[in-house]
């Protein structure tokens, strides 16, 4: 972090002169006013003597006024004749009180030559403390204004979450969008600093809800960076939300924890993807062809656009990422340190499996001034033996002659080229259905934040990473931006105040590099990411389900009740049906009792198959509609039983009759031996 000095108002400024102040500053006057008549009368005497070159003394740094009255009589005292200049030397080191030594000249920091009135040096602000201010403290009216307190900073950046049209009650909830158009300076010196924007924006965003059967399923954020146009940007922003509402609309947010629908899901958007970039190719090649047969006065032009999205579905966070606009997940640790957890990859030329598929398809990569790079696809990843591409753009061998007359040179007769490895649009470079030079395939990539208990998402275009660390790595950049960020949140600061600061790249200096003449269009989304709602979500969900299950419950215990009585009803029909067959085929009481408890093992076995009380409510409703058919056997068995067996009823019946004779014929023999 860059060491800068920065001055604040001395507070003695405000204080009312004393008395005493003032009998000094009226003893000094008069000491000025002779002096300077001292003065005159030698300049007299010097008969036209060359004056050396003026410069100030010491005593000029001594007070904070720095009135033009003292710098110009302390130069004519210093334009003498060497002869008083002796003996002034003299006298100084004879030590006489009338030649005090000078203070030392203090050292300026920062090269600054005069401070305003009022002010002193201040050594103790810092660069992090100075970023807390969103002001700048070398003016007098915004640094008091920052001294009134934060709520006054707070309420110049007002919350315009209302504006997109989203339910707040729903996370997540904490979200705020910054867009600043991007602008220029002229290359003259004498034409001022003087912003001179950009005609039109070619980024876009969109924040929209999506639904699932009428109720909502989650929360989509997206930006477009355009480049060559606003159209295709405008073109991909307006049909990506309605995409993944057809695509995502169709699952519940369980669904999404399966393997194989998050597969599906990866198919569905990149198939999605495609069609919405041949849509505007197959535009773009019917608004050349009319172009070609000067059937409308202006070059269509071949301009595309980067994709970058993220979709917050309950546990999960889908990111889709075309182009080198960039995503990342900062977390806080219990250290306190705010760190990077996930983030994009920018697809750039330098990608190695993007550039071996542009080599492949008919690119060639060359330098920002059109010189070839000589690329070596055998090399993979060797450093050593292959030129950097870091700094390379992209442009077609045979672009030269297409059917289209898409134009392959630009107006200072270089070819067309580009600095992207990947992008929706972009004609030019996808003549070639079969093998286009540059991919629209995106990166998706299904991130669970339930880990994350207090985080961030940051997606920005290139406008913001372009210009962090200005040629740093991009771990570099991204831990940057990570710490900055999650300081500000620490700090209290609302969403909307973090993301204006950050579209500010000339005058935070600590992120930022130096100015420079050109800034690209910015466009930063920055939305809170917490476990809370996803805790308090999932004890909504658990007691949802447990109020379920308790009437599920109920309603089978009332089912069980109902089969019982009917069970019983029928039991008591068949029972009259049965004592009326046994008195008129003899069945003794013993037979019956043992059919009575065949039918109640029956009926136990029948009412034990019901389902479960403690069984998951899923599985409740299709074990319940088993249960009726095989109670239904269990009572077609019942009715049955006593047409079944009645040949094992008659010899039953034949065997007790012989044994009730038996005991008949013993009992008369023995009371005729009581009798005897």
């Amino acid at each position: 972090m860059h060491s800068t000095t920065y001055y604040r108002m001395d507070p003695r400024a405000l204080e009312p002169p004393s008395s005493d102040a003032m009998d000094s500053d009226a003893t000094d006057a008069g000491r000025r006013n002779l002096k300077a008549v001292t003065n005159a009368r030698r300049k007299t005497k010097s008969n036209g003597a060359s004056n050396p070159k003026k410069r100030k003394t010491a005593s000029a740094w001594d007070s904070d006024s720095m009135s033009s009255d003292t710098s110009d009589e302390d130069d004519d005292s210093v334009s003498h004749s060497n002869g008083h200049s002796n003996s002034s030397a003299k006298r100084a080191r004879t030590g006489s009180p009338s030649s005090k030594s000078r203070p030392a000249k203090p050292e300026v920091p920062n090269g600054l030559k005069k401070l305003p009135k009022g002010y002193v040096y201040d050594t103790e602000i810092n660069q992090s403390a100075l970023m807390n201010l969103s002001v700048n403290p070398s003016q007098t009216g915004e640094y008091m204004e920052h001294l009134k307190g934060q709520q006054a900073l707070e309420n110049n950046y007002p919350d315009r979450r209302s504006e997109y049209g989203v339910d707040l009650s729903q996370e997540p909830s904490m979200f705020a969008v910054e867009q600043q158009t991007g602008y220029t300076y002229p290359r003259l010196r004498t034409s001022g600093r003087e912003r001179l924007p950009k005609p039109d924006c070619e980024d876009g965003y969109a924040v929209a809800d999506l639904k699932h059967s009428g109720g909502f399923l989650g929360r989509l954020f997206c930006i477009t960076d355009g480049h060559g146009g606003r159209a295709c940007s405008s073109f991909v922003i307006a049909t990506i939300p309605g995409a993944m509402q057809v695509i995502l609309g169709k699952y519940k947010p369980s669904d999404l924890s399966v393997p194989s629908i998050q597969e599906l899901v990866k198919n569905q958007i990149t198939e999605a993807i495609r069609v919405i970039d041949k849509e505007y190719l197959d535009y773009k090649k019917q608004q050349y062809l009319l172009y070609k047969a000067k059937k409308i006065p202006h070059d269509p032009g071949s301009d595309g656009t980067t994709l970058i999205v993220n979709i917050f579905i309950d546990k999960w966070m889908i990111c889709v990422n075309v182009g080198d606009s960039r995503s990342i997940v900062s977390s806080r640790d219990t250290a306190g340190r705010w760190n990077v957890d996930f983030y994009s990859e920018d697809h750039t030329p330098s990608l190695e499996r993007l550039a071996q598929t542009i080599y492949a398809n008919g690119g060639e990569f060359v330098t920002h001034d059109d010189k070839v790079i000589k690329f070596d696809p055998n090399l993979k990843n060797d450093k050593k033996h292959r030129q950097s591409l870091k700094e390379a753009r992209i442009r077609v061998k045979d672009g030269a002659s297409n059917l289209y007359g898409i134009p392959y040179r630009t107006r200072n007769g270089q070819a067309a080229s580009i600095n992207l490895g990947a992008c929706i649009g972009d004609v030019l470079y996808k003549l070639d259905t079969a093998k286009p030079v540059l991919s629209c395939k995106p990166d998706i990539t299904f991130i669970d934040v339930t880990t994350i208990q207090q985080g961030y998402l940051l997606m920005a275009s290139d406008g913001l990473w372009d210009y962090v660390l200005r040629g740093g790595k991009v771990q570099e950049q991204n831990a940057a931006v990570s710490q900055f960020v999650g300081d500000k949140l620490d700090r209290g600061w609302n969403h909307q105040r973090i993301v204006c600061t950050l579209s500010d790249r000339e005058n935070m200096s600590g992120l930022y590099s130096d100015s420079i003449q050109e800034y690209d269009d910015f466009t930063v989304i920055l939305v809170t990411i917490s476990n809370q709602h996803l805790a308090e979500k999932e004890q909504e969900q658990l007691a949802q389900k447990e109020k379920i299950r308790q009437h599920e419950v109920a309603l089978l215990q009332q089912q069980q009740l109902q089969m019982r009585r009917e069970l019983e009803e029928e039991e008591q029909k068949k029972e009259g049906e049965g004592l009326l067959n046994q008195s008129q085929d003899g069945v003794r009481p013993e037979a019956r009792a043992s059919n009575d408890n065949a039918k109640d093992e029956s009926i136990e076995a029948a009412v034990t198959k019901l389902p479960d009380s403690d069984q998951p409510a899923e599985q409740v409703p299709e074990d319940a509609s088993k249960a009726p058919s095989e109670l239904t056997t269990a009572m077609d068995m019942d009715i049955d039983v006593p047409d079944a067996a009645p040949e094992s009823t008659s010899s039953e019946i034949d065997i007790d009759d012989s044994a009730v004779e038996q005991e008949a014929s013993s009992s008369d023999a023995g009371d005729l031996n009581i009798i005897s």
